[in-house]
């Protein structure tokens, strides 16, 4: 087992990478989960924002009353004396986002202007240029005064209250507000979904990383001529260093879902006992792609420095992929295409199927257990390709491998 120890040595001779990319990725993994909106309740309701508002009513017409009336469902009244130094410190210290200034006359002028087709008079608007609040409190006046001219248009017999009457029955009407949830549901549980769904990037940079570097160095040309000479065998000196690297992938693994575990225990709660056994399978039957991806940059004689690249900018587009950075209904229809081509896609898909799984049936477990299957072959296809490279290089003076050390040619 010498070899066995010696290649997980490697690995914790450089403390850097483990404490990067497992503890620092997966930290930030429970940041971004537990800052997301979920478990707020199904029957949560649609509160709309209210804005500070400010009305300096010299009219005092039913037009205008009316208006104010609306504007207070709309936000909250903020009282404001009728003179210079108080709009302006009003709007200097921020105390209402919008004041709005109806100049005397204005309903009957409004009412005249739409029965004649003149002019509208104009109100005074005063708020931020920057504020969002203030620019749409200002569109709701305009619509409400578009109703009110429209209507006293149609009805030339229409007072003032009747104009008022009419337009608070139209502005009262909405539709109906739903929120919906892109990509899986609201409840508290899947908060620990998408920390496992955000873990597509912690596993792949760092098993990427750590094993590409374990293979990276068990392939020096200088080791190899030792090992021409060793008395270990060759199948022996291969199954320990792939023994080492199953062990460096299965502890971060074991990190990662044990700190979501731990820190999202309520989350994780709430989903069946038999669907948290796949989740976790699925992570780890997940895991072995990237080992598959470390273990043939090990037979390519990648240097350490492009482990580094390729696992962070492997891992980013993986999940990105998988619709870890963005929902993955918002993507485009070209990119959800390529999608299927990224192991993160079906472990994604899988992971939600088993949060909601409850009942074992061959009809709950073919989705999930087809999408673990599409893993594994990601998994088998890039081991076999990594068996032929190694192979190659063995065999090939010029790969640097067994041939050059014979021949001292490396």
């Amino acid at each position: 087992m010498q070899v066995f120890k010696a290649a997980v040595k490697t690995i914790f001779r450089h403390p850097i990478y483990l404490l990067v990319y497992t503890v620092l990725l997966s930290m930030m993994g429970v940041l971004m989960a537990s800052s997301l909106p979920f478990g707020e309740g199904e029957d949560a309701q649609f509160t709309q924002f209210q804005t500070k508002f400010s009305v300096i009513d010299r009219d005092g017409s039913d037009l205008s009353q009316g208006l104010t009336a609306y504007l207070g469902e709309r936000g909250i009244e903020v009282p404001l004396e009728d003179t210079q130094i108080a709009l302006q410190d009003a709007v200097a210290k921020g105390q209402s986002s919008y004041i709005l200034i109806v100049p005397e006359g204005f309903g009957e002028e409004l009412v005249d202007a739409a029965r004649t087709g003149g002019t509208a008079p104009e109100l005074e608007t005063v708020y931020s240029y920057y504020s969002l609040e203030g620019s749409l409190m200002d569109q709701e006046v305009n619509e409400y005064l578009g109703i009110a001219r429209a209507f006293a248009g149609l009805s030339p017999d229409a007072s003032q209250a009747d104009v008022v009457a009419h337009v608070g029955s139209v502005m009262a009407e909405s539709a109906p507000v739903e929120a919906v949830q892109l990509g899986g549901g609201t409840s508290e549980a899947q908060r620990f979904v998408f920390y496992l769904d955000w873990g597509t990037y912690t596993l792949f940079a760092t098993i990427i990383v750590c094993v590409g570097l374990l293979m990276s160095t068990v392939n020096r040309t200088d080791l190899k001529r030792r090992n021409l000479v060793s008395p270990v065998p060759s199948l022996k000196y291969n199954l320990q260093v792939a023994a080492a690297s199953l062990v460096v992938m299965t502890g971060v693994w074991l990190w990662t879902v044990g700190v979501g575990l731990i820190v999202f225990a309520e989350a994780a709660s709430q989903i069946s006992g038999v669907g948290l056994a796949f989740m976790l399978v699925l992570a780890y039957v997940f895991a072995t792609v990237p080992l598959a991806i470390g273990y043939l940059l090990g037979q390519l004689g990648v240097s350490e420095l492009a482990s580094n690249a390729i696992g962070n900018i492997t891992g980013m587009v993986v999940s990105f992929l998988g619709g870890v950075w963005i929902a993955f209904d918002l993507l485009d229809p070209a990119v959800q295409a390529i999608a299927h081509f990224s192991p993160a896609f079906w472990y994604t898909n899988a992971l939600q199927q088993a949060s909601e799984l409850q009942v074992l049936t061959p009809e709950t477990l073919a989705p999930i257990l087809g999408n673990m299957g599409v893993l594994l072959l990601f998994t088998v296809a890039i081991f076999a390709v990594a068996l032929v490279v190694g192979r190659i290089r063995v065999q090939s003076a010029e790969a640097g491998g067994n041939a050059a050390a014979a021949t001292g040619r490396a």
